[in-house]
């Protein structure tokens, strides 16, 4: 089995948010080192080397293969105290774990000496036999009854599988992470080799390599998954003196265990996944037309890949369908026009057009066709990992592809067509939906020959409720809009770095960094002249083989980079070495803070007037004062007005000594004094305004024509019964205004008047 390596992107710090002002980035907080622990009760060490991580749903268990101590095979970690065991040993790999780590899934050419071999220490004298899938209790010690059970088995049978010519590097294959069940009942498997699967004896196996199949630990039943839409049966077609099955095998089905310290090799094995709750089944698939729905006249060559999926309920098997492609024969416009072929050129508006331009015909320079072109058998094309993965009911899917979206409307050159770097999207197969619109993209190409724009989505995985993506690349430029790249750009590529993208927020957020906070590192020879990555030679260095937790919040991933956590020693020399670790980090979810919220008291509504007074005054041409008075009901309204008046007084005359008065009148003085010179009062009949008119009393009448009137404070009083008396108070002025006339003749009798005054003195 063969390892994929495509290393992918580096890029910038795990910032918290910034740059896009309509969304809000994921925040990760720092990264642990969980291939490290104590084995045994011993002295807590770090292994040699850790690929393919996987963590349990309940968060408490991460399994990874690799070497620990010098021994090799898959181990368990428990997060929670650090305690490290083994769970299968000698070249067991690509775990899978259920939710509540108590079974770990694995593949390995060494499985009937697993109990012998599960003990710590170093596999001295290896029995390597077919390769087959097996699965470990871990509640059980490693020599008891049950605590290994094959998975890749005859249906009714506890013995594996036999093959036809498997030696030790072919039988059966599970793909890492994703294999299992969440309770543990479900794994699914390819075999890699004929075998005697559905057909033939033991002796004699006749079922076509390179099928799916489903086993069920609890009733010892094999369902084979991949089934013939004609026959019910495998799917097999032969083409010269080549026999291909149901599954594309990438560019070798041979199990190799990875070498320590040293490159996997850059191929993935086959595999399947299959949902958490063990209803679904998706696979990168070959002999597509055998399988699934294709438009009549469409005769695709044996390597057209696509991604399939098929539901398996017992009682309600669905039929197996295309999760994305080429064609959409399944849509309603496409069954409604009769088409039965896609034109020479892809055209979006077709009612049939897939998603993809996908050519069904062998293409001359990459040797394949479909979604996953550039990687015929043989070749060293076709990097990352292809096998889809699903959310937990099955229903999302989330694969990489190298063919051109026809969305692109552009490039539809004969050198293109045949593929692209992968990149990433998202497949919702709930029914009533077409391809096109099921699609949901979550990387783009950003250019056509640097590193940074256009290196290859590598691994990946989907969060069991759909909503996140991790993913891995040396890409560093990511165009979407949405979902938008909320992480600074970093300066240049570098090492495959961990990516996230989220759905719920429409985001990229770079997971990976430095503990100082910049981007993964590892030793390196230095960069030559004209290079645009330091790291090209390395293929499998960087971040891979992400998972999630059950919830989502936690993300376990390995990677080679040396400066992740603080005091790694895990760093090999510089070269084409491994020194891989496996690494968690946790989404930090911030408790939210209820905003202050105050809500005025609503508007008292009065049925009556409020209970005050509103006065306005206005001089009269005639000398007059009129009060306009808001009143609020019934009741009687006074007026008064008080000013400052001169007022003369006379003392009485002084008598002589002999009776005679001293003088013929009394002295005559001047005083001010504050008196009233006008009052009013009048009944209001209802609420509202009341005119209230002030004249002067005859006694001070005549200060009205004096230059600039009489100015007097009017104070108005309204009482009412029940209601307490209102008072208010207001300047106004007594001002006559005279005829010009008037005023003329007035003015001739007071020159007179003063002639005579001055005369008589």
């Amino acid at each position: 089995m063969r390892r994929l390596v495509v290393v992918l992107l580096c890029v910038v710090p795990v910032v918290a948010l910034a740059a896009v002002a309509t969304a809000d980035a994921d925040v990760f907080g720092p990264i642990s080192l969980v291939s490290e622990g104590a084995v045994g009760g011993g002295a807590s060490q770090q292994a040699e080397y850790a690929h393919d991580v996987a963590i349990s749903g309940n968060g408490q268990y991460a399994a990874f293969d690799g070497s620990v101590g010098g021994v090799t095979g898959v181990w368990r970690r428990n997060l929670a105290t650090g305690a490290i065991e083994q769970v299968a040993g000698g070249d067991a790999e690509l775990p899978s774990i259920s939710e509540s780590g108590q079974y770990i899934s694995f593949t390995t050419n060494e499985g009937k000496s697993l109990p012998a071999i599960t003990d710590d220490r170093p596999n001295q004298a290896p029995k390597q036999e077919a390769v087959n899938v097996y699965l470990r209790n871990m509640s059980v010690s490693p020599g008891e009854e049950g605590s290994f059970i094959v998975a890749s088995a005859p249906s009714g049978s506890t013995e594996p599988l036999t093959y036809r010519a498997a030696g030790t590097t072919l039988g059966s294959a599970a793909v890492g992470r994703s294999a299992i069940s969440a309770d543990g009942n479900e794994v699914a498997f390819v075999t890699t080799a004929v075998s005697d699967l559905t057909e033939g004896t033991p002796s004699e196996p006749r079922t076509p390599a390179l099928q799916v199949a489903v086993r069920y630990l609890a009733s010892a039943e094999t369902k084979l998954v991949s089934v013939s839409s004609e026959t019910g049966g495998p799917v097999s077609v032969t083409e010269g003196s080549e026999t291909f099955g149901a599954v594309y095998p990438g560019s070798t089905s041979a199990f190799r265990p990875p070498p320590p310290y040293e490159e996997w090799g850059t191929s993935p094995p086959p595999g399947a996944s299959i949902s958490a709750d063990g209803t679904t089944v998706a696979w990168m698939g070959e002999d597509i037309n055998r399988q699934a729905q294709m438009l009549t006249d469409e005769s695709p060559s044996p390597l057209y890949t696509e991604p399939l999926w098929r539901r398996i309920v017992p009682g309600s098997e669905m039929p197996t369908e295309r999760v994305t492609g080429g064609s959409d024969p399944a849509s309603p416009a496409c069954a409604a026009s009769g088409e039965v072929a896609l034109p020479s050129t892809p055209a979006p508006s077709d009612p049939c057009q897939g998603p993809f331009v996908a050519p069904t015909k062998e293409g001359d320079a990459t040797g394949s066709s479909g979604i996953w072109p550039g990687a015929g058998r043989g070749t060293s094309g076709g990097l990352g990992n292809f096998v889809p993965r699903l959310s937990s009911d099955g229903y999302e899917v989330a694969f990489i592809s190298g063919a051109l979206p026809v969305a692109l409307g552009e490039n539809f050159t004969a050198d293109r067509r045949e593929g692209e770097q992968a990149d990433l999207y998202i497949a919702d197969m709930h029914s009533g939906l077409t391809r096109e619109q099921a699609l949901t993209p979550l990387t783009e190409l950003a250019g056509a020959e640097s590193v940074a724009d256009t290196e290859p989505i590598d691994e990946f995985d989907i969060s069991p409720d759909g909503g996140q993506v991790a993913f891995t690349t040396r890409r560093t430029a990511f165009p979407l809009g949405s979902p938008a790249f909320v992480t600074a750009p970093a300066p240049e590529p570098g090492l495959s770095e961990l990516f996230d993208a989220d759905l719920r927020d429409s985001t990229v957020t770079r997971v990976t960094h430095g503990y100082e906070g910049g981007p993964s590192e590892q030793p390196h020879a230095p960069k030559r002249p004209g290079e645009e990555d330091a790291y090209g030679s390395l293929l499998s260095a960087g971040a891979g083989s992400p998972a999630f937790s059950a919830d989502g919040t936690l993300i376990a991933f390995s990677s080679s980079a040396s400066n992740l956590v603080f005091g790694d020693g895990n760093t090999p020399p510089a070269g084409p070495l491994d020194g891989s670790d496996a690494f968690l980090v946790e989404r930090q979810a911030f408790s939210s803070l209820p905003t202050p919220r105050y809500v005025s008291p609503a508007p008292e509504t009065l049925t009556q007037p409020s209970w005050q007074l509103g006065v306005t005054a206005l001089s009269r041409s005639s000398g007059s004062v009129a009060l306009y008075v808001e009143v609020p009901g019934v009741g009687t309204l006074r007026a008064g007005a008080q000013s400052a008046v001169a007022i003369r007084s006379v003392t009485a005359a002084r008598v002589g000594r002999r009776g005679r008065r001293a003088s013929s009148r009394g002295r005559v003085s001047r005083t001010v004094a504050t008196r009233t010179v006008a009052t009013s009062a009048t009944g209001a009949g209802d609420a509202g305004l009341t005119t209230l008119m002030l004249a002067l009393v005859p006694r001070y009448a005549a200060l009205a024509g004096e230059h600039g009137g009489l100015s007097a404070t009017v104070t108005v009083t309204f009482t009412a019964p029940g209601h307490p008396t209102l008072r208010e108070s207001i300047s106004a002025t007594f001002l006559r205004k005279l005829k010009p006339s008037r005023s003329k003749d007035r003015s001739s009798k007071a020159g007179r008047r003063s002639s005579k005054a001055g005369r008589r003195s």
